[in-house]
């Protein structure tokens, strides 16, 4: 007696990969309608149409931009730290400012309070 086989997953995989090559084969047939309608073109306008110089723009490009990245980076460090070198400065200023106000006030209450020095 003929028993029914189960299909293997393997089977399986491979019937499923079958179906998408022939999509990719008619894919393919296009594209190769397109490239012998365009078979009349001479070599030199075909690799210019390839561009390969864009790829290297773009690496430049990624490249100038990692470039202006580390110097956005660089300059924000070094205004910041002169940010906090001003800030330090001027509350220092502030205070000594601060401090010659109270030296005075208190130099005058006391000439105001003793009449006989001034």
């Amino acid at each position: 007696m003929a028993t029914k086989r189960r299909k293997s997953s393997a089977r399986k995989k491979s019937a499923r990969s079958a179906k998408k090559r022939g999509s990719a084969r008619k894919a393919g047939a296009k594209r190769g309608r397109a490239m012998r309608a365009s078979a009349g073109k001479s070599r030199s306008k075909k690799s210019a149409s390839r561009r390969p110089a864009a790829k290297k723009r773009r690496s430049s490009a990624k490249r100038a931009a990692g470039r202006t990245v580390a110097r956005v980076r660089r300059v924000t460090r070094e205004v910041v730290q002169q940010a906090t070198t001003a800030v330090s400065a001027g509350v220092e200023t502030l205070r000594d400012l601060g401090e010659n106000i109270v030296d005075r006030v208190r130099t005058d209450l006391s000439n105001r309070g003793n009449p006989s020095s001034s």
